[in-house]
């Protein structure tokens, strides 16, 4: 853009320019260049549309998590962040109940190897289908329940570890990106929940790092301690169920 008074050029990098720097001469308006947005590209739904919106924040998220929760609103839209939970996490969901059910007699057969001989009709075709269209619907709810308990936790350690520096909300926006940007792994057959589990915890550490603006070892700390607590748990379920298992045997083995 050229002076109309002068003839010299206006410099690009001025904005709202009304009058030349150079003589004073009026120039017409000129409006600033618009910044880049920053934030959640799913929480701009309606300027990036929905599919936009969805493969820009999987694309950020799982690529370039320290900028998208350098980005991520602390507080504002909640219930976008759930909803983003909750698709992805049900898509991932019945990624996972579909290789569960192809793999099923595979599943039988090494049951067998180890020496347990269920019965593969124990349950009809028709109840089977029943469960598994059941268990599809209500993903949701138990996603939504296990976040909230999950989050509580975790929210709970970072407190006492010095480390909440921002509320509740900002710990659950950090687990529904996290678990929801991670649920699609679910459809790689064998290893896709395992997959999907530790790049989840990967971005759990590092969004509670940059959100609540702590160190690593903090964040680390409140999301593998949970983690580690639930894994004793599951042994010691599982090892009370085989022992209960193997006294039944040697009982009716007695018997007879």
């Amino acid at each position: 853009m050229y002076c109309p008074g002068c003839g010299k050029e206006i410099p690009e990098g001025i904005g709202d320019v009304r009058a030349c720097p150079f003589c004073g001469a009026t120039l017409g308006f000129r409006p600033a260049p618009e910044p880049r947005p920053s934030g959640i590209p799913w929480e701009d739904r309606a300027g990036l549309g929905f599919f936009g919106a969805l493969v820009a924040t999987l694309r950020m998220c799982l690529t370039d998590p320290t900028r998208f929760y350098s980005d991520l609103p602390k507080r504002q839209h909640l219930g976008a962040a759930l909803q983003y939970l909750i698709l992805l996490t049900w898509v991932g969901g019945l990624g996972g109940l579909f290789w569960s059910l192809l793999l099923r007699r595979s599943q039988m057969e090494m049951l067998k190897s180890f020496g347990f001989n269920l019965p593969e009709q124990a349950f009809s075709v028709g109840a089977r289908v029943l469960f598994t269209l059941v268990f599809a619907l209500v993903i949701p709810i138990l996603v939504v329940i296990s976040t909230f308990i999950w989050t509580a936790v975790v929210h709970v350690l970072l407190w006492i570890l010095g480390g909440a520096k921002e509320g509740y909300e900002a710990t659950l926006r950090v687990y529904a990106y996290a678990r929801g940007s991670t649920a699609l792994f679910e459809w790689i057959p064998f290893c896709g929940g395992l997959v999907a589990l530790v790049w989840g915890l990967v971005l759990q550490i590092i969004g509670l790092a940059r959100v609540h603006g702590i160190s690593g070892a903090k964040a680390a700390l409140a999301v593998l301690i949970p983690l580690a607590a639930c894994c004793l748990i599951v042994v010691a379920l599982v090892a009370a169920f085989f022992t209960a298992i193997m006294a039944m045997l040697g009982h009716s083995g007695g018997l007879s």
